[in-house]
């Protein structure tokens, strides 16, 4: 016919397609790991912002993994973010105790969070050395 534009399917490789059969599939324990090493190669890159994305991505998908939330942690420390980093890492410790890695990324983020805090009492403590009481 003149005139008629035939519509082609959707690919496989588009990715509103693979993103809907994700969301139908979610959760589930075989998801998730494009996404993680993905997540994994931006951090190796600085692309801090993206990874985080793609690490929480990959949790959404499959919260069984706590690789994915250990991985998330890292990142989240690396963009400064540590109260939050914190809070899930230690969801990844209590979902896999026996990973070797996962404490050793807590007692990171602990640290830094303790050389936060000095800083901070040290600042309040302090008097400025600008002010002046003549």
């Amino acid at each position: 016919m003149k005139g008629y534009k035939k519509r082609s399917a959707p690919r496989a490789s588009s990715p509103s397609l693979s993103e809907a059969l994700e969301e139908r599939l979610r959760p589930c324990k075989y998801l998730g790991y494009d996404r993680d090493h993905l997540g994994v190669a931006l951090l190796r890159r600085e692309m801090y912002e993206a990874a985080e994305s793609q690490f929480r991505r990959a949790i959404y998908l499959n919260p069984y993994e706590a690789a994915f939330k250990q991985h998330l942690a890292w990142c989240l420390y690396k963009r400064g973010k540590f109260e939050e980093a914190l809070e899930v890492i230690t969801e990844a410790l209590a979902q896999n105790p026996e990973d070797p890695d996962a404490p050793i990324v807590w007692e990171r983020i602990r640290y830094k969070l303790s050389e936060q805090g000095k800083a901070a009492q040290e600042k309040g403590t302090n008097p400025s050395p600008s002010f002046s009481t003549d």
